[in-house]
């Protein structure tokens, strides 16, 4: 009998897939005896025990992924350092224990360099091929491939951290590359990809960019629409009615940019850590959620655009005169 010359290669991408699934229903169940729970057929008992076989470094990975749920529940920052160089340790291209250590980076050149590793560990254990197919898959099926999703939080990760610390144009770059994997955009790169622009004063751009999301009401194209409108314009009617619409939507966005009340926060966190920041996100765009109009909505916005109204001082004392005076056309 003759056996086709990919049945191998196809075994060993099967295992391989397997293997990532492996880690992303760990890292999502919470620790390897819930993930083992999902082991209740019998062709999975024989995908895992043929990894094992395979791979004795199957179980050092898995292990090494515990200690990153370990760091993740840790109760001081030193604590959950010392649980993630044990991840490294046992695997030294553990993606997720490199993308906890850039979110605990004390410094945003630390947070970087992390973020980099995460996804350069991810490039290492898949391969260019590999990375390359899966990509392609991503454009037309977005956020099905668990095997990338590592890397995407770890670009996007980059990506914010290089536009906080003021590398603009290298966060352009990182964004762009992002929204060109997934044009629908459901991380919402184009809200801080439209505010470095406007940051950058690349106002045809930002134009550019948000004419590309004409059904996203959300508060942070509502203000940055307003934003690119008055340094077009100026003080102008169109200028006036772009603010009533966000005014709309979130007015509390306006008072926290302002410095009239002080925002609240979520464990230490800004609002995309709060509970209501999941599943209510999703639908913002189109005003259909209890998000609208809230204080955390606000903050997630906040989050987002502060730089741009922080940098021009006309823009925000624009804003300031409208609200205290209630000129609105």
């Amino acid at each position: 009998m003759n056996i086709p010359a990919t049945t191998t290669t196809d075994f060993d991408r099967s295992l391989e897939q397997f293997r990532h699934l492996l880690f992303h229903l760990q890292m999502e169940c919470g620790s390897l005896n819930n993930l083992l729970r999902f082991f209740n057929t019998e062709e999975d008992r024989r995908h895992f025990d043929a990894l094992k076989a395979l791979d004795p470094n199957l179980m050092p990975q898995l292990l090494a992924r515990e200690y990153v749920l370990e760091a993740r529940q840790a109760k001081t920052m030193q604590t959950a350092r010392q649980h993630l160089e044990l991840a490294l340790r046992l695997d030294p291209r553990c993606p997720e224990a490199c993308l906890e250590l850039a979110t605990l980076s004390e410094t945003p050149e630390s947070a970087m360099n992390w973020f980099q590793k995460s996804m350069d560990a991810t490039a290492a254990l898949l391969g260019e091929q590999q990375m390359a197919e899966l990509f392609e898959q991503f454009r037309q099926q977005p956020w099905q491939q668990v095997e990338i999703h590592t890397w995407f939080k770890a670009k996007a990760g980059l990506a914010e951290t290089l536009f906080r610390a003021g590398y603009n144009e290298l966060a352009i770059f990182h964004f762009q590359e992002l929204l060109a994997l997934e044009p629908a955009d459901e991380m919402n790169i184009h809200h801080f990809l439209a505010t470095t622009f406007l940051c950058e004063n690349r106002l045809e751009d930002a134009s550019r960019l948000l004419a590309q999301f004409p059904e996203d009401f959300s508060a942070p194209a509502c203000y940055l629409r307003t934003a690119l409108r008055f340094k077009l314009d100026g003080d102008t009617g169109r200028a006036r009615r772009s603010l009533l619409k966000a005014f709309r939507r979130n007015l509390w966005t306006s008072a926290y940019l302002l410095g009239l009340a002080e925002m609240p926060q979520a464990n230490g966190k800004l609002a995309k850590s709060h509970p209501a920041a999941g599943t209510a996100k999703k639908s913002s765009r189109d005003g259909r959620s209890a998000w609208v109009g809230s204080r955390w909505e606000a903050v997630d916005c906040v989050h987002c655009i502060a730089p741009v109204f922080s940098q021009d001082a006309k823009l925000t004392w624009w804003l300031r005169d409208i609200l205290k005076s209630g000129a609105m056309p």
